[in-house]
């Protein structure tokens, strides 16, 4: 046997069977832990409802009554950026009805769009 050969005898042979399981069963352990923390520590999100309740609950003025141009609202929530972008309308305009603070950005900030920032809304809708 020459200096840079060495012999690995049974029980080393054990030792590192054991190790190497010891090592599998950590790491089906951590596994374990991460899918239960996947799991157990996710919260489904509530959305922003109109009329619902809570942090994400998109108020609107009592006595406010949507235009002809709203109709179906349901619609109109997912084309208004076409009708702003086409020059159909201006933020500025929206804030004239719509609180940002109350409605347009709970919305904006859930879907991670940009945010309704015009100045002149504070003078509508102050805090």
């Amino acid at each position: 046997m020459t200096n840079n050969e060495f012999r690995i005898d049974s029980s080393q042979r054990r030792l590192c069977g054991v190790i190497l399981n010891s090592f599998q069963d950590l790491s089906f352990l951590f596994l374990c832990l991460l899918l239960l923390s996947c799991l157990f520590g996710c919260q489904q999100v509530q959305k922003p409802e109109l009329k619902g309740e809570g942090p994400l609950a998109v108020v609107v003025p009592r006595g406010s009554t949507a235009p002809e141009y709203h109709a179906p609202i349901e619609r109109w929530r997912s084309i208004h950026m076409e009708a702003i972008n086409q020059g159909d309308f201006t933020q500025r305009e929206c804030v004239l009805c719509h609180n940002p603070k109350t409605g347009c950005n709970k919305c904006h900030q859930y879907i991670g769009a940009k945010e309704v920032s015009v100045p002149e809304a504070n003078l509508y809708w102050p805090e």
